[in-house]
């Protein structure tokens, strides 16, 4: 109980974001940016082409090998791995599962008591009390850097076995670089943090003015802007305010307050006049992190579903949890775009994992309350959710689902693909689930391609299940006299009975279709192949795909 009350809490917003500019202070904030967060976590060996894949097929992230071999952030996945083969491809769903972000971001607490996790790879405190202490601004950057390095090399082994971390491991064309920086308001440090500057006091705006209206987080906007010849967010900021509040709503005004430097909502609480908060207390004491997530699941959808009704959405959450023996863990942690019942599923269990394993910090008892803080809450019109109120495509929630798969079944999971051929076995590929996954288009780039011609290939429905090894059967005719083909494609007798060589087993062939005939490499007779393909409707088996080739019949697929 003790650290809780140990926190500090931050000052409230004194206004509204229809004050005028001039009225309007933003915090300082100090914010640590690792830029290739998601390939430190995804544990791959570092010096790998490695790319980090959205949901549409696009490149969101790049190693420092993979952009040195020519991969861009925007590109389709199926153009970066044409372009470099080796290409490894890391989908978005499953970057820092483990939670292992929050373990780095712990250091943070050795300099302020509130930590906020803006995004993996990303967390950020306030700057007040800490800059006093350690007697300036540029002193404190310096004291974080080193206790962040301390940390990695804790963390990883790859950084502990370097005996000259300084440049090789931490250096720009690491995985395991950072910037350190301090400005006014979470957007200008970000963008600060590339250089690990320290923006001075209020010079946040002309410090943003002549970058690009694309750093804005938005692009539909930055789109429009730029369309609309507005280059820099300067010229931005020279909109009048009124102009840009009617054009673009309550969305257009908080990004003009960020390139004016006034990203006055970093790090600040908004004010919760009524009690949103959940405490969940579990039967028994757990200590493994799935048990906990799923003791506290259905009471944490019902929180967020409340919340939902009444127009609201948290964009930043306080998860405190509490040992049997009265040891706690809390953390805020923070979601632009509001949180989902999965993603604050995800963070509990990343600071429950996070905390029982920190050798420092670990409780000695299992986990027995459970207590969430809203400690910004947001409008729901404020953020952009898909037409069923989700604010995850289904794309995202397949891909969420295949990577679990890949965590049982070992990195092994593929899906089937299906490719032109003339057999209906080789139509089928099976790829990793990544790639099929992401090989999506927008409806308006698609385009109807002619295709390739396959002589002799099925017309119509494919089997739906292709037997490997091919079953090798009899057709009979009613006087149990063999079926055979002759050279002009035509059947000598009608089906009657079809025998299963390996069992024996007879059954009534009710329907058949006429011939396929299909013949590769005619132009080869050393290897050329000649196969006549037909259609039966069995009795007892159902409808099957039968091909005769050598003389011998053999069932290739079976039909649902």
């Amino acid at each position: 109980m003790s650290k809780e009350k140990s926190r500090v809490k931050l000052r409230h917003s004194r206004y509204s974001l229809f004050d005028s500019v001039e009225h309007q202070i933003a915090p300082r904030v100090l914010l640590v940016k690792f830029f290739y967060w998601p390939f430190v976590s995804s544990g791959l060996h570092p010096a790998d082409a490695l790319a980090v894949v959205g949901d549409k097929g696009v490149v969101i992230h790049a190693s420092p090998r993979a952009l040195i071999a020519g991969i861009k952030v925007g590109d389709k996945v199926r153009t970066s791995v044409a372009v470099v083969p080796s290409l490894t491809v890391i989908p978005c769903d499953v970057v820092d599962q483990n939670g292992l972000f929050a373990k780095v971001a712990n250091v943070l607490e050795q300099f302020s008591p509130i930590v906020e996790i803006v995004d993996l790879g990303v967390c950020a405190t306030n700057v007040r009390g800490p800059s006093r202490y350690f007697g300036g601004e540029e002193k404190l950057t310096l004291e974080v850097r080193a206790a962040m390095e301390n940390r990695i090399v804790e963390l990883f082994p790859v950084v502990k076995e370097s005996k000259d971390r300084s440049t090789e491991i931490f250096g720009e064309g690491s995985i395991f670089s950072f910037g350190v920086s301090i400005a006014d308001g979470i957007f200008t440090a970000q963008i600060a943090s590339r250089s690990s500057l320290v923006v001075p006091p209020g010079k946040s705006g002309s410090f943003l003015a002549p970058l690009s209206v694309g750093e804005l987080p938005d692009g539909d906007i930055a789109g429009t802007l730029d369309r609309l010849g507005v280059r820099t967010l300067g010229e931005f900021v020279n909109i009048d305010f009124d102009l840009v509040l009617e054009r673009f709503g309550s969305r257009g005004a908080l990004l003009y307050r960020m390139a004016g430097g006034l990203d006055t909502s970093s790090l600040e609480t908004s004010e919760v006049k009524e009690d949103l908060s959940l405490k969940v207390e579990l039967l028994e004491p757990l200590e493994v992190a799935s048990a906990v997530v799923f003791a506290c699941k259905a009471r944490v959808e019902q929180m967020l579903e409340q919340l939902l009704e009444k127009g609201r959405l948290c964009q930043i959450m306080r998860i405190r949890l509490m040992s049997e023996n009265g040891e706690e863990s809390v953390r805020d942690w923070g979601v632009k775009d509001g949180f989902s019942a999965q993603l604050l599923l995800e963070r509990i269990r990343w600071q429950l994992e996070s905390w029982s394993t920190d050798p420092r910090l670990a409780p000695s008892a299992g986990v027995e309350i459970i207590e969430l803080i809203p400690r910004r809450v947001v409008s729901a019109l404020r953020v952009q959710l898909d037409l069923d109120g989700s604010e995850r495509s289904s794309i995202a929630k397949v891909s969420q689902a295949l990577s679990r798969v890949d965590a049982i079944v070992g990195k092994k999971a593929s899906i089937a693909k299906i490719k032109g051929s003339r057999t209906p076995k080789e139509s089928v590929e099976m790829v990793p689930w990544q790639l099929h996954l992401f090989d999506l288009d927008e409806a308006s780039d698609r385009k109807i391609k002619e295709l390739p011609p396959w002589p002799g290939r099925l017309i119509g429905s494919s089997p739906a299940i292709c037997f490997d090894p091919e079953v090798e059967v009899l057709l009979l005719t009613k006087e149990e006299v063999s079926v055979s083909v002759l050279a002009d494609v035509t059947l000598l007798g009608d089906p009657y009975w079809m025998r299963l060589q390996s069992s024996g087993r007879k059954v009534r062939v009710l329907e058949w279709s006429s011939l396929w005939p299909m013949m590769e490499r005619w132009w080869d007779p050393g290897h050329s192949t000649k196969v006549v393909r037909i259609q039966v409707v069995t009795d007892g088996m159902g409808a099957l795909l039968v091909k005769n080739t050598d003389g011998k019949w053999l069932i290739e697929g079976s039909y649902d």
